[in-house]
């Protein structure tokens, strides 16, 4: 197993060089081991290799005796949705967010959605995976399947009013992930006046347009030009797993990051007041 593979956030590489079934299902075990759940939320991005990888985690936390709530093809935000909302104890999402499609990897959560990074639990899990020594527990576990789309979509709806929405003509760039998917489900359950310039919104792991990823500036052109094009109020784009956003202006251009960071901030305090930021 490539100890490189163990980031600050995360767990990634090359797929099948770096990280291989094999690696992802003493992944899954060392998940067991050290955050000892008896049930998690287990899914995965659009990327290609999502489902060999998939099978092999599950079989990891069967074999360990952890019961499976596979919620299919999701963003990253919907794993953490999923985990509070079913009150699961932990989850994790087969996904290499914004990297070139021949990544793949893990981010991992426990109970009450709660990040696990490096220093949370990673590199107590490396430690545990490098072993492989297979944990087998004789327990009948249940696997289940859960369609988590419209509870999503309603919970993000709800930090909305839908009729405060102008009608806005608003360029939205996929790149290929599942904010799509999420996006087109949120505006007709809302019926927003919104009318969406789509690009890039149907899901495709082999990311034919090349890295998903709309903070490189070279990929932001088609999204920048589609602006000026159709003369639209603003645009988002996302990377591959949907858990980044980020916003072009009227005129096309980058607004950065913490711009909007401040906006929804001071937004988020007009409810919250006194709280911290």
């Amino acid at each position: 197993m490539d100890p490189k593979i163990f980031k600050a956030y995360d767990i990634r590489g090359v797929y099948p060089s770096e990280i291989n079934e094999d690696d992802m299902y003493y992944i899954a075990q060392a998940y067991a081991q050290f955050v000892r759940p008896k049930k998690i939320a287990l899914g995965k991005d659009v990327r290609e290799s999502g489902p060999k990888l998939w099978v092999a985690a599950a079989t990891g936390f069967i074999d360990a005796g952890v019961d499976v709530v596979d919620i299919g093809v999701i963003s990253t935000d919907m794993m953490y949705f999923a985990v509070a909302h079913l009150g699961l104890d932990g989850g994790m999402i087969i996904s290499a967010s914004h990297n070139p499609r021949e990544y793949n990897g893990v981010k991992m959560v426990r109970k009450d959605a709660v990040p696990i990074s490096g220093d949370t639990g990673i590199q107590d899990m490396k430690k545990i995976a490098q072993k492989k020594e297979k944990l087998h527990v004789e327990h009948k576990v249940i696997i289940t399947r859960q369609n988590i789309l419209d509870a999503y979509a309603q919970h993000c709806l709800s930090f909305i009013d839908p009729q405060k929405i102008q009608k806005l003509t608003v360029v939205a760039n996929a790149n290929f992930g599942m904010a799509g998917v999420a996006t087109k489900q949120m505006i007709a359950e809302a019926n927003l006046p919104l009318s969406v310039k789509e690009l890039n919104f149907e899901p495709d792991g082999s990311f034919p347009k090349g890295r998903p990823d709309p903070l490189v500036p070279e990929n932001r052109g088609e999204t920048s030009e589609l602006v000026k094009k159709t003369g639209a109020d603003f645009a988002v784009a996302w990377d591959a797993d949907a858990d980044r956003c980020f916003f072009f202006n009227e005129n096309g251009e980058f607004i950065d990051g913490y711009y909007i960071v401040a906006l929804l901030a001071s937004i988020m305090l007009r409810g919250h007041k006194g709280e911290h930021v």
